[in-house]
């Protein structure tokens, strides 16, 4: 019974913090008028669900409180609202490439081609959504632009499809529960998928090499270690 209640508590705990991260999204995201404002707040919360991790692991015993939670997530939108719109930018353009490629597929007369092009594009928006997923733990990771977070991510898929699959499916499922489940979007929100890449990334030991010694702030002057 004790250990059925602890795992309750914890359970109500890590609700109550989802809430708290996705309250702060919305409200970060609006201060930047949306368009400039909802990537820096996605790093913001990549940033945050970062430190829990690392804090999980080295006092595992000690959940993160709320206290001080909306001056750290301001601390990262702030920090973050030059780079993180630069790769929002990117990954919106490469969307919009794939989109249009689909929409010109579906509305030309392509022969036998059509149904292996669609196909094809039809594996390329699982692959960049399974990059998408990716990128934003590794952007709180790493002290890198744009283009080279994506290649790392590219490389992370390549390298180690288990943790890319592990990552890109935990997300997949609760985006499945989300349709089923629509009340669930307005209490949770991106903070819940946002964590479910996250734990699977570091649980997979991708992001092992920051478990050893301090990994500086994005903008810190050491560089961030690399993915092994």
């Amino acid at each position: 019974m004790t250990a059925f209640l602890d795992r309750y508590q914890r359970f109500g705990r890590l609700g109550l913090r989802l809430l708290c991260l996705h309250l702060l999204w919305l409200a970060w995201t609006l201060r930047g008028g949306v368009l400039l404002g909802a990537f820096p707040a996605t790093a913001a919360l990549h940033g945050v669900l970062r430190e829990d991790a690392r804090r999980a692991i080295t006092d595992p015993d000690e959940p993160p409180a709320l206290a001080g939670l909306r001056a750290r997530f301001g601390g990262h939108w702030h920090r973050e609202f030059a780079p993180a719109n630069r790769l929002g930018a990117l990954l919106l353009l490469v969307w919009a490439v794939l989109v249009l490629d689909r929409r010109v597929v579906e509305n030309l007369d392509l022969g036998a081609f059509g149904p292996v092009l669609a196909g094809g594009l039809t594996v390329a928006g699982v692959w960049l959504g399974v990059l998408t997923v990716l990128v934003w733990p590794l952007q709180s990771h790493f002290d890198e632009g744009a283009l080279a977070l994506l290649r790392r991510a590219l490389v992370l898929t390549a390298g180690r499809p288990a943790a890319a699959a592990l990552a890109g499916a935990g997300v997949g499922v609760l985006l499945a529960a989300y349709y089923l489940v629509p009340g669930l979007v307005p209490v949770f929100g991106l903070a819940a998928p946002a964590a479910v890449a996250t734990a699977a990334l570091w649980r997979s030991g991708v992001l092992a090499a920051a478990h050893g010694a301090p990994v500086p702030e994005r903008g810190g002057s050491a560089p961030r270690p690399a993915v092994h």
